[in-house]
């Protein structure tokens, strides 16, 4: 099997666990394929195999990514369109998004390789900013779109069109646009609804609105969202997956839809959706007496 490597450089442990990682690989005959910013914790060279360029090989089966959810979304963004599937796993305490932890790497990745573990299709969203000086630039997030305000404390002013119909029109320090996936992330952080991760769904979440008639929504995944900021001379982000960012101005278009592709994810081996949120988020759980 063709496995590329994606691991959380900051990680105060990381040269550690890389080397155990790739014994684990080398003992069942796999050399894993790395960017060339992971060599600096690699001892022997020789173990992996070096990616040119931000993407993965072709003909890469799996990507492996060491660490918590952050490095899953960055893990997603290298894979692409390509929809080679991600088997994360956790390096910290949290982890939503990852299929084990660290300990159990080695079980794993025998199923792994036995090809016994089942695959989960996230949605993926996709941004076409469309600047008023007639560029622009396109991202996909499998978590959110955040549409914010920089560096002052007022609110921004944000127009929100589903469809081509209105949706809102209101002050708000912004507005949170996220998949099923995404919205255990900051938008559940921000009051928004929880989602079933394989649902067909966006999540309309505004950040601390100034009105009290203003709340989340939810609107079908093939709905086209228009996004755009009313707010002259203030500064106005849009951030991808809380890892880029783009600078908004006054009369920029932001068309968000559900992207042609998805992400495919390995499936946790022990539990469910609702056990994960139980056990790492506590929802539903009351304390004992």
């Amino acid at each position: 099997m063709n496995i590329a490597l994606k691991a959380n450089l900051h990680n105060p442990d990381i040269a550690t666990l890389l080397a155990l990682c790739l014994d684990l690989l080398a003992q069942r005959g796999v050399r894993p394929w790395v960017h060339a910013d992971l060599l600096a914790f690699v001892q022997d060279h020789s173990r992996v195999e070096l990616i040119q360029g931000d993407g993965i090989p072709e003909g890469t089966d799996l990507m492996l990514a060491l660490g918590g959810d952050g490095t899953v979304l960055g893990a997603a963004r290298c894979v692409g369109v390509s929809q080679v599937p991600i088997f994360a796993v956790n390096l910290g305490n949290f982890g939503f998004l990852t299929t084990c932890a660290f300990n159990e790497l080695a079980a794993c990745l025998d199923r792994i390789l036995a090809l016994d573990f089942e695959v989960e299709e996230r949605m993926v969203l996709k941004a076409r900013v469309a600047h008023a000086d007639g560029s622009e630039q396109c991202y996909h997030a499998l978590n959110d779109f955040v549409l914010h305000k920089g560096g002052r404390t007022r609110p921004i002013v944000l127009n929100i069109q589903a469809g081509g119909d209105q949706v809102g029109f209101f002050p708000a320090d912004g507005v949170i646009v996220s998949t099923p996936t995404g919205s255990t992330a900051y938008s559940l952080s921000a009051g928004g609804p929880i989602l079933f991760p394989t649902m067909d769904a966006v999540a309309i979440t505004p950040i601390c609105p100034h009105s009290l008639a203003v709340r989340p929504l939810v609107v079908p995944s093939d709905i086209p969202l228009t996004l755009t900021e009313m707010s002259a001379h203030q500064e106005v982000l849009l951030t991808v997956d809380g890892q880029m960012s783009s600078r908004i101005i006054e009369e920029d278009e932001i068309h968000v839809s559900r992207a042609a592709h998805v992400t495919r994810m390995v499936k946790p081996f022990e539990g469910t959706f609702f056990s994960r949120l139980r056990g790492k988020l506590k929802w539903g759980e009351r304390e004992r007496t």
